[in-house]
């Protein structure tokens, strides 16, 4: 990985991220230095790896955290931020690289503004939009011979509350075409659930399906071009948390990944669901889509059924990317495959670093995981102070360690993370908006269950929320590291 890197700081000059987290640029920098972040979160722990005059923060200086999205950073190249973002790209000298979460639409159409500043290395957003359709990937699953959850696509008013049940049984779902980390999801349990939902969203359309009782997996991949036509490589799949109730108080609420506990998955199964990411990516390929994505399955009976497109990079690609940097000998990780796609038309020796990357080493297994917290509450603000870093937990509670951001500074299996987002005393956290991450080297879930957290992970949860004191505007309270 250092030749590749080394090589494209040397001949591309300078690299920045841009997306919801500034911690998903933590597993990058570690591997190809950062010299810009665009981001919507301000964490406690940004210091920690990056200057503080090169985060360009959508929370900065806010004293708000709500669940941010991708387009809050759109919105938010409007104003003040976006002047400053573009003063500095315009006087940067040279050309930025900018590794996108997902593209944004106010930096495609930048009509000059930024002086052919900054090259953008993601799939236009036109693209993307199309494979993010929920809908669309239902209604193409049959003639790409892959199986189909039961279900329909209708307007929801159209819908009826007995007719569903009979035919799909209860609880079933209904999701909107358009949606990520749970957001658009709704389970339908009782007939008010479906009239609220009608109420609400009369002229929607939505797909509505069976709800399928099994655990879900998650799978990075990347799409490209070759001179054999597309070519879609895959890593080895995470288990997905949803809905975790020590987390979240939604059913649907992404919550985070755990390799770890897919070591013990059935080698048939993977296989299964890596065709199927295959076949997928030369599907999207086929509407010009290149670079990384990812897919969500849920697993029943040993049939992975596919459930949706992520069209980008996804929250699980940054765990990702460090947990195969911690690995020995290994040649690179999919976002530096992401750039070489992206830089290869002019670049003989990127054509061939992709035409000679060993796909099967990103099927190894690796060890890690990491959960989402979210705030379970109303409006609160968080009276606690609770440092980032690397924790212990011991019988008085939670002991800090050392400073740190990464899985890079935990050194054994009883030690954990805090880190993506930790919020500093006085931040309002809005409800359900994500609070900050536990990352471990090891599995956070029970491996034989695959929907719980083991007792031990649970313990850690219940401490951070206790140490943070998310409750009602107060005066702080505050701590040394212990």
């Amino acid at each position: 990985m250092k030749k590749i890197s080394e090589y494209l700081i040397e001949k591309y000059g300078k690299w920045g991220w841009l997306g919801q987290r500034a911690h998903d640029a933590c597993g990058i920098n570690r591997i190809l230095p950062l010299d810009l972040i665009i981001c919507c979160d301000h964490g406690r722990e940004l210091p920690v790896y990056f200057r503080p005059e090169d985060v360009y923060s959508v929370e900065g200086g806010t004293g708000i955290r709500r669940d941010w999205s991708n387009e809050d950073l759109n919105d938010s190249l409007k104003g003040d931020l976006g002047r400053r973002i573009r003063r500095r790209l315009v006087t940067q000298g040279g050309k930025v690289n900018l590794i996108c979460y997902r593209s944004v639409r106010r930096l495609e159409n930048g009509k000059g503004r930024y002086r052919n500043n900054p090259r953008l290395l993601a799939v236009a957003q036109r693209i993307k939009k199309r494979f993010d359709n929920k809908a669309l990937l239902h209604r193409s699953l049959p003639g790409l011979s892959l199986p189909q959850i039961p279900g329909i696509v209708d307007r929801i008013s159209r819908a009826d509350f007995k007719r569903l049940r009979e035919d799909l049984e209860l609880p079933f779902v209904i999701q909107f075409p358009y949606g990520s980390s749970g957001h658009y999801t709704f389970l339908i349990k009782r007939p008010k659930d479906l009239k609220s939902l009608v109420e609400h969203h009369p002229e929607a359309t939505a797909l509505i399906r069976k709800y399928i009782d099994g655990f879900s997996l998650n799978v990075n991949a990347v799409v490209l071009s070759s001179g054999n036509g597309p070519r879609v490589m895959c890593s080895a799949p995470s288990v997905q948390m949803t809905g975790i109730p020590e987390c979240s108080n939604s059913p649907a609420s992404f919550c985070g990944n755990d390799y770890s506990a897919a070591r013990d998955l059935d080698p048939a199964l993977v296989r299964q669901v890596k065709s199927y990411m295959e076949t997928i990516g030369r599907w999207m390929a086929s509407s010009g889509f290149r670079g990384l994505f990812g897919m969500d399955f849920v697993v029943k009976d040993g049939t992975a059924y596919p459930v949706e497109i992520n069209p980008r990079f996804q929250n699980s690609t940054s765990l990702l990317t460090v947990l195969h940097s911690l690995s020995a000998n290994r040649k690179g990780t999919l976002f530096l495959l992401h750039i070489a796609e992206f830089l290869q038309d002019k670049d003989v020796l990127l054509r061939r670093y992709i035409k000679d990357f060993p796909a099967e080493e990103l099927m190894r297994p690796v060890e890690g995981s990491q959960l989402i917290i979210h705030n379970r509450l109303e409006k609160r603000l968080v009276t606690g102070d609770l440092f980032p870093g690397v924790y212990r937990r011991q019988r008085k509670g939670l002991k800090h360690l050392k400073q740190g951001a990464s899985l890079w500074d935990c050194s054994g299996p009883d030690e954990f993370l805090l880190t993506s987002g930790v919020p500093a005393p006085s931040l309002r956290v809005e409800p359900n908006a994500p609070v900050l991450k536990i990352q471990s080297r090891g599995n956070l879930l029970d491996i034989s269950n695959k929907r719980r957290l083991t007792p031990e992970t649970a313990k850690i949860v219940s401490l951070v929320y206790e140490r943070l004191s998310l409750k009602k505007p107060g005066r702080v309270k505050t701590a040394e590291p212990a």
